[in-house]
């Protein structure tokens, strides 16, 4: 009978053994299952605070685009309002210019004797272009065309 005895409180320590190590595993792995969770929540803390700061890192360089843009636009305006007026200015220079060479002409044709052809150059010269200092050149050439 000791050994049946034996043999059953053997069999009975192998099976209270193999509880409490099943017992010790689930305690284990609730708690390793429970800082896995813990871990994980962090890291999604972690990226929604990335994610927060990269959102408001790009709204920020929006922002400074956007003022950007408008500066660029403004001196975009004023640069063709500079440029219209400066087109306008080389156009009546252009006239200007014209005119003088028109005037020129004539009078190389004076000093060379031909009052006939200086006198068809004056005709074909719209003096209402002229600036007064042309139009006092040009008086001038019509009376030495007479």
């Amino acid at each position: 009978m000791t050994i049946k005895n034996s043999d059953n409180k053997s069999l009975l320590m192998y099976t209270s053994l193999i509880f409490i190590v099943a017992i010790i595993m689930i305690i284990v792995s609730f708690f390793a299952q429970t800082h896995l969770d813990q871990s994980k929540q962090g890291q999604i803390d972690t990226e929604k605070v990335d994610l927060s700061n990269k959102a408001a890192q790009v709204s920020e360089e929006n922002m400074q685009l956007v003022e950007l843009n408008k500066s660029l636009k403004d001196a975009n305006t004023a640069l063709s309002e500079k440029n219209a007026e400066l087109e306008q200015e080389l156009g009546a220079l252009q006239k200007e210019n014209k005119a003088y060479s028109d005037l020129l002409l004539v009078s190389e044709k004076l000093l060379g004797g031909n009052k006939r052809a200086a006198r068809t150059l004056l005709e074909n010269i719209f003096t209402e272009d002229l600036t007064k200092e042309q139009k006092e050149l040009y008086d001038a050439l019509v009376k030495k065309t007479e």
